[in-house]
């Protein structure tokens, strides 16, 4: 890799490793350089270089709009560790935007999670639709954020990780579960099965442990959607993030609990605070099962609300950020269990007192 950005650099060109990561598995997987470019998703000069400066070094060949990698190139692409297996999924034939359903992904899925412990008002819990963890898993993927790559859950009752560890695609998979039942059924489930999945019992108002932090290369979270708790959950998954350019972040937002003005305190500090940019904002990406306490909660609220809902209705967007270069993760902060942060003017549910 390092003789690619010597070239890329007389090239005048300040690409990171990480980026040309990103560009050669373009360029691999397209094989047509107009969609090479798209895919990408650096400047177009930027790509213009790297396709140059790989011509030079024999690695690559075009013959008009196609791209093919010459032997040489081959045997470098797998010297430097670039993922040359196919992806998970496929984009939707309809939007081209989101992932195209993965039924077999899907069947396993929910043959597994069948004897899932029920979701918990004391924990706020509710759990994304089965078909909706697919489409993470397989966002994910399209994103290189799943092949031989170490991720971190903080909070897991979607059990999300289940479905990425049946890809049999990621290096490491570490969940944070304050919900003893959820930590001990990821545990069994994947001593079982042999999966590269641990669970670990933590309550995320305390910092994750020291030997966690600024170790992983994604995380994932659905947040509380209080402005402490949406702070401490996404804070807590970037102190485990590994330092500099390439690592990403996912997490869940909806609209249904965060005001508009929620959406804007979150993005400003995200962006001011951290060496990071937002890449992927999905709407209506995942759609809730109606959670069992639901109507209890939300009838006492106000008597329209009579009937139960008859399908899901509860729904968030999804959330991508990537690191810069200058990109450092930082301990997190701790929080004292009088501190509130489940419930506020904007929440479903409100508290039992």
């Amino acid at each position: 890799m390092q003789e690619l950005l010597e070239a890329l650099q007389r090239r005048s060109s300040a690409l990171t490793a990480h980026e040309a990561r990103r560009m050669l598995q373009a360029l691999y997987h397209e094989r047509d350089i107009w969609q090479a470019a798209g895919a990408c998703e650096r400047p177009f000069p930027q790509f213009v270089m790297c396709v140059e400066a790989l011509c030079e070094m024999g690695y690559l060949r075009v013959d008009g709009s196609t791209l093919e990698f010459t032997p040489e190139g081959l045997k470098a692409l797998e010297h430097w560790g670039i993922a040359l297996s196919p992806p998970v999924g496929k984009p939707c034939p309809h939007c081209a935007v989101g992932p195209a359903p993965l039924p077999e992904l899907q069947r396993r899925f929910s043959q597994i999670v069948r004897s899932r412990p029920t979701a918990a008002l004391e924990f706020e819990q509710g759990f994304l639709t089965e078909d909706s963890v697919i489409r993470r898993v397989a966002w994910l993927d399209r994103c290189g954020d799943l092949l031989q790559k170490e991720l971190v859950l903080l909070g897991d009752d979607d059990l999300l990780s289940v479905a990425l560890a049946l890809t049999k695609r990621p290096k490491q998979i570490v969940v944070f579960e304050v919900d003893k039942r959820l930590v001990d059924f990821l545990n069994e489930r994947a001593q079982q099965a042999r999966w590269p999945l641990t669970a670990y019992q933590h309550d995320l108002r305390q910092p994750l442990p020291e030997e966690f932090c600024g170790r992983f290369d994604v995380f994932v979270t659905d947040p509380l959607e209080t402005v402490e708790g949406f702070l401490l959950f996404v804070e807590q998954g970037l102190s485990a993030l590994k330092p500099g350019a390439g690592q990403a972040g996912y997490f869940g937002l909806t609209k249904i609990e965060a005001s508009p003005e929620k959406w804007r305190l979150f993005e400003r500090k995200l962006i001011e605070q951290h060496e990071l940019f937002i890449s992927d904002v999905l709407r209506d990406f995942g759609f809730y099962e109606n959670w069992p306490y639901l109507m209890e909660t939300v009838s006492q609220q106000s008597a329209v609300f009579s009937e139960t809902p008859a399908r899901p209705w509860y729904r968030s967007t999804f959330f991508r950020v990537e690191t810069l270069k200058g990109f450092r993760p930082l301990r997190c902060r701790s929080l004292g269990e009088e501190v509130d942060i489940y419930y506020d003017h904007d929440s479903i549910i409100k508290p039992r007192r």
